[in-house]
């Protein structure tokens, strides 16, 4: 409190020299006959703003509001349109948005079951398909000659991979790898292996097609990856990839039906109460 009143009192005295002077207490500024006094300002200053601060954000209000002001005022006498019926519609608005968001917090179940979410997906597959290549994928990147890169080189020729052997590159690459990815429960970007793994390929898909065990090396490091899948550009996403989605979706549906519902049921009170007619 301390400080806003220091601030307001430097704003004043700044503004002495360039405005007039008005004995109404709380008054900061006034234009063409409107007002704006310190209960206008409360609460703009934060907790443990400083003096030289908070003199600062209110001379900034104070301004902002005076130009407001001085061009409400040259629009009104320049501007003949009557907005009444805008601002009511606006109102209306306002208010049936914040009941209709009341009824929805009130009635909304957002709990959606497995069952739920792989049966919409089942009945909409057209609405998944791939806008890019994505693979589930493990990388080691090594610096080239490393001790540990023969058993990983060695790992890396085989077809199938075993938990032992995904086992075996992880500790190998907490021993030397410069950069590893072992998630193989997720989808990535074949984009973000290509980051991973210096990859050149004009044709993505064919590339995957024909390669699952890859092996690159530049001047100062090798790069090891292996595809286990792959989905190519408009082949349907994995329902892994889509359950946020998905959820998403039908909680946006459960609110569009509560809201529907809510409505059917107003109309059917007010007809059963006599307060609709419709002339037809």
């Amino acid at each position: 409190m301390p400080a806003r009143i220091l601030a307001i009192l430097t704003l004043l005295l700044a503004f002495v020299s360039c405005h007039k002077a008005t004995d109404d207490s709380g008054v900061l500024a006034s234009v063409y006959g409107n007002k704006l006094t310190t209960t206008d300002i409360d609460g703009i200053l934060g907790q443990g703003t400083s003096p030289e601060d908070s003199a600062v954000i209110v001379q900034n209000y104070i301004n902002q509001w005076l130009l407001q002001q001085v061009v409400l005022e040259k629009a009104r006498r320049n501007i003949q349109n009557d907005f009444s019926a805008e601002l009511q519609n606006y109102k209306n608005s306002l208010l049936i948005y914040e009941y209709e968001q009341m009824i929805v917090a009130q009635m909304l179940d957002t709990v959606v079951s497995d069952e739920e979410i792989e049966q919409y997906y089942r009945q909409h597959l057209d609405n998944f398909a791939l806008k890019s290549n994505i693979v589930k994928a493990i990388y080691i990147k090594v610096p080239k000659g490393c001790r540990t890169e023969p058993r990983i080189r060695r790992v890396f020729t085989r077809h199938q991979f075993s938990d032992a052997d995904i086992m075996e590159l992880q500790r190998l690459a907490a021993t030397d790898a410069a950069e590893y990815y072992f998630d193989l429960d997720s989808w990535i970007p074949f984009m973000q292996l290509q980051k991973a793994v210096p990859i050149e390929t004009y044709n993505e898909a064919l590339y995957l097609r024909n390669n699952r065990n890859i092996t690159i090396s530049d001047e100062h490091f090798s790069y090891y990856a292996h595809v286990f899948d792959y989905r190519v550009t408009d082949e349907v996403s994995p329902l892994e990839l889509e359950r946020d989605n998905i959820r998403t979706v039908i909680i946006n549906g459960r609110k569009i039906e509560i809201i529907k519902s809510m409505q059917r049921e107003l109309l059917k009170e007010a007809q059963n109460a006599g307060k609709l007619y419709i002339n037809s």
